[in-house]
């Protein structure tokens, strides 16, 4: 009985590791794909790094940069979710008219974009002026709507910083 039980104890354990290095396996894979979704975006956007500039600041799309704005205030709330992400790219391919591979790229770079500001008040400053540029009037009121709905697509309301966040998008868009 003695040996039958520790035979179970050993597969037990076998199958908790082969578990576990799948799960990373998977999650190494979301990696790459979120990895080489941004190369694509990267090359398809024909985003330039300048030597001695912010990341940020080297963005030129409209639609870039109000995918790293939309994704920055959804974020504060936590973590983005997969949910978070998935609106981003069907708000992109709704408002932006894009195909799902191009809005899917949009929400990867907007993701990328956003994580390398410090905070998401810094993101709004710095990507607002381009929306502004880019994009006008008209744009940027489609990117003032668009963001509460990919922020509130986990399922959670809006906290006082997202909307601070938002009110500060509009004075931002507005100067």
């Amino acid at each position: 009985m003695h040996i039958l039980l520790g035979l179970l104890g050993i597969i037990g354990a076998l199958a908790l590791w082969y578990w576990r290095i799948k799960a990373l396996r998977d999650a190494a894979g979301e990696l790459g794909d979120a990895a080489g979704d941004v190369r694509l975006a990267v090359r398809r956007f024909g985003y330039k790094r300048r030597h001695k500039t912010h990341p940020a600041d080297c963005v030129e799309d409209a639609r870039l940069a109000a995918s790293g704005i939309a994704l920055a205030i959804a974020g504060c709330d936590g973590p983005l979710s997969r949910d978070e992400l998935s609106a981003m790219a069907a708000e992109a391919k709704r408002v932006f008219g894009t195909s799902q591979d191009e809005s899917t790229e949009i929400a990867a770079f907007g993701r990328w974009v956003q994580g390398q500001c410090k905070t998401p008040e810094e993101v709004v400053r710095r990507l607002s002026r381009i929306v502004r540029k880019e994009a006008g009037a008209d744009g940027s009121m489609q990117l003032i709507d668009l963001v509460p709905r990919v922020a509130k697509a986990d399922g959670q309301e809006l906290t006082e910083r997202q909307m601070d966040l938002i009110n500060q998008l509009h004075r931002e868009l507005s100067a």
